[in-house]
């Protein structure tokens, strides 16, 4: 965990996100006194408050004593023997520590404390350090997306860059089931390497690479996009290089012109054309048919042909099957839209004959 790097962040968020993180430290800082103000109002009343006070500054030196005993062999360790590691010297060496510590300390006081105050100053210390850790942990993950967002969208960024790929028109298809649908590419110039594709979900950026995506798809250094009008729309920031220099933008929509056709899928005998490319996560295709009839659909996701690349996502116009005379001529082809809390919508294409 960087501390500076996600004070930083904090200090750059506006003020009323500020305060959301104020008020939640805040609530944990006093869930912390309020452990601490108790157990010292129960000691002074027997006359221990001091030996209270000294128990709890031995729990300030083991608590990091745990975390370093337990932490550093783990990380030492790669693969599951480091979790290994880590749960043995925690149920383990852990406790040892700890509870040993203080009732070490505690029975050796003046005046003593006695093994059942020791044992109960062990376990509210966990809860004194635990809180801030757990609190800690939560909040890992939303401040890392919010570093991330504020090192890549810097307050000084300057004029925005235009696209270096060729925006093409959007264009909007009729589609069955799905309704209508959107489809746009954007191509490369010549000597650009595309290097990352963010895509923006609520206030946040996120870099896709490694993630399934069904709103847009990768091919080569192009990219072409497509997606339901009743889905979100994808908001997608490109990073690449060309002539040496690497360059960052914003790809913004505008709205499509022209009518709405029908998409088609035409069929041939050695494969299909789709009227605009597609998401390979998106497309489903028959060779077979079930027993009842149904086409036996495969995910083309998963259908990586002898010489296409993996991290070519997209089924362009002129789809060939390699072995479609062992194969046999494609039955169908299917588009899948997803929403949320539904059941997908299904846009199916049968081959025309018996």
């Amino acid at each position: 965990m960087n501390l500076s790097r996600y004070i930083e962040t904090l200090q750059a968020l506006p003020a009323s996100e500020q305060q959301t993180w104020a008020t939640g430290a805040a609530l944990v800082l006093a869930g912390v006194l309020l452990v601490l103000w108790l157990e010292w109002r129960h000691f002074r009343r027997q006359g221990k408050a001091g030996s209270w006070l000294a128990l709890r500054m031995v729990s300030l030196l083991a608590a990091p004593l745990v975390v370093l005993v337990v932490l550093g062999p783990a990380r030492a360790v790669s693969g599951m023997e480091g979790l290994a590691v880590f749960y043995g010297l925690l149920i383990t060496v852990g406790p040892l520590i700890w509870f040993g510590s203080h009732l070490g300390v505690g029975r050796r006081l003046t005046p003593a404390l006695s093994t059942g105050e020791c044992v109960a100053l062990s376990l509210s210390g966990l809860l004194v350090f635990g809180l801030p850790g757990f609190a800690a942990l939560q909040a890992a993950g939303p401040l890392e997306a919010a570093a991330r967002h504020h090192e890549d969208n810097p307050p000084d960024a300057g004029t925005p860059v235009p696209l270096a790929h060729a925006v093409q028109p959007l264009q909007r298809f009729d589609m069955p089931v799905a309704g209508t649908v959107f489809a746009q590419s954007l191509i490369a110039p010549p000597g650009l390497r595309l290097e990352r594709v963010d895509e923006r979900v609520g206030e946040l950026w996120y870099d896709t690479a490694g993630l399934s995506q069904t709103a847009f798809c990768r091919q080569g250094q192009d990219l072409h996009l497509m997606w339901a009008a009743r889905e979100q729309a994808p908001r997608l920031r490109l990073h690449w290089v060309i002539d040496g220099r690497r360059q960052v933008a914003e790809h913004r929509l505008l709205p499509a012109e022209g009518g709405t056709p029908a998409f088609a899928v035409g069929f041939r005998e050695d494969g299909f054309d789709v009227a605009a490319p597609v998401p390979r996560t998106r497309v489903l295709f028959a060779l077979h048919r079930a027993a009842d009839g149904a086409p036996n659909y495969l995910s083309m996701g998963n259908s990586i042909q002898p010489g296409e690349r993996q991290q070519d996502g997209c089924l362009m116009p002129g789809y060939r099957r390699v072995a479609w005379q062992r194969e046999g001529p494609t039955l169908a082809v299917a588009l899948v839209f997803r929403r949320d809390g539904g059941p997908p919508w299904m846009a199916e294409f049968f081959r025309p004959g018996p």
